[in-house]
């Protein structure tokens, strides 16, 4: 009898302990967990050129209206802001970058001639989803060729807006959430690579064709030369 109630009181002695070590355990997790450990959130990347200058910054009606021209590191920039783009009073405000830090944007070739950020926000908040109708970006600068792309940042990288249309000393283009904007023009003696482009042919393949036809014309020549010779000996 004595027996089994030690063997009892040691289960549950036993039970006790294995309990109270997963508190611990938990415990030791949970104040883990608190104290900010296990693997880092991630940090995504900041638009090269900060676009952080602000130029401007004006309130815009559910009525439309325009922003600008303003100038922004010697370029002229205009905002077009349909009626009816936004339900509300929005604050636009239009930023500069730094050009030299933007450098290339990822495009061979290209250099940057102009930038802008335009950001807007309601009641001193980023405004939220998407424009009701698109915007129009004006720039011009004599730096704006018929060669020159527009891109924008798109949370990791510059990429062409593919509705933008550029002409001498113009580029515009249409948005509806808040971007930053480059303009890129190909650098002199430089070859341009446009994503989506089809790559130059070289004259390789013209080579080789024409050692073939050299050797043809040869045999040619040496298989008239033989008939030659047989007719001279009949």
């Amino acid at each position: 009898m004595m027996r089994r109630i030690w063997m009892h009181r040691l289960r549950r002695l036993a039970f006790v302990m294995l309990a109270g070590a997963a508190m611990i355990v938990t415990g030791a997790d949970g104040a883990l967990a608190a104290g900010g450990y296990g693997p880092p959130a991630a940090v995504p990347p900041t638009v090269p050129g900060g676009y952080s200058v602000v130029v401007t910054s004006q309130t815009i009606t559910p009525a439309g209206g325009k922003i600008g021209p303003v100038t922004v590191n010697g370029a002229s920039v205009t905002v077009i802001v349909p009626a009816g783009a936004f339900p509300v009073p929005v604050q636009i405000t239009v930023t500069a970058p730094n050009l030299g830090a933007i450098g290339t944007a990822g495009f061979s070739g290209f250099k940057v001639v102009a930038g802008v950020g335009i950001h807007v926000q309601e009641n001193g908040s980023t405004y939220p989803g998407t424009f009701l109708k698109p915007l129009t970006l004006i720039m011009s600068s004599s730096s704006i060729t018929a060669s020159s792309i527009l891109t924008v940042w798109n949370g990791t990288s510059f990429v062409t807006d593919p509705d933008s249309t550029a002409r001498s000393g113009e580029i515009k283009g249409d948005f509806d959430t808040d971007p930053d904007f480059a303009v890129l023009t190909p650098a002199r003696g430089a070859t341009t690579a446009i994503p989506g482009a089809t790559s130059a042919v070289t004259g390789k393949p013209l080579l080789g064709e024409g050692i073939l036809a050299a050797a043809m014309l040869l045999l040619g020549a040496s298989g008239l030369a033989v008939a030659r010779r047989r007719r001279a000996g009949h």
